[in-house]
């Protein structure tokens, strides 16, 4: 299933979305919030990463103005030349294609920075490897103290 095109706005996140953020992460359940610690919970800490980013990028999906969905390329501010990928989609909005959309988006970014991959660290709960390959993901081993999966997606040129 895919997000309806005519409810759906992509755009780079600011500053001022750190709310929004905020928001959408306080209104999962814990269960569901239990894998992602990829951003501070404090606004003002929030506010400052979307902020002070250069090359990093924050992009948040918006359902009929609502954010539903966030994804992240990080790590080329630190000088890193393959990003770490990371994402989040509203656990109520779960198998829409957000993540799947936000993948694809994460590949066209890193193919327009040059980037010959992108990193993603997944816990296996969150994704089934029969999915992982269709995304063209390969696992490279298990990140110690999380047992999340570390996944390499080469960029074709």
């Amino acid at each position: 299933m895919h997000p309806t095109q005519s409810d759906l706005t992509v755009r780079p996140l600011r500053a001022d979305d750190a709310a929004a953020i905020l928001e959408l992460l306080r209104s999962q359940s814990p269960e569901y919030l239990r894998f992602f610690y990829a951003l501070p919970r404090e606004e003002a800490a929030l506010a400052a990463v979307l902020r002070n980013r250069t090359k990093d990028t924050y992009h948040g999906l918006f359902e009929d103005g609502n954010l539903v969905a966030f994804f992240m390329l990080r790590g080329w501010d630190e000088g890193y030349a393959i990003p770490a990928f990371g994402v989040f989609v509203d656990e109520a909005r779960c198998g829409r294609g957000y993540f799947f959309l936000s993948i694809s988006l994460a590949v066209d970014l890193c193919r327009d920075a040059g980037a010959p991959a992108f990193l993603a660290k997944i816990h296996p709960e969150n994704l089934a490897p029969r999915a992982a390959r269709r995304l063209h993901l390969v696992a490279q081993g298990i990140e110690p103290g999380t047992g999340n999966v570390i996944y390499h997606r080469p960029i074709p040129i």
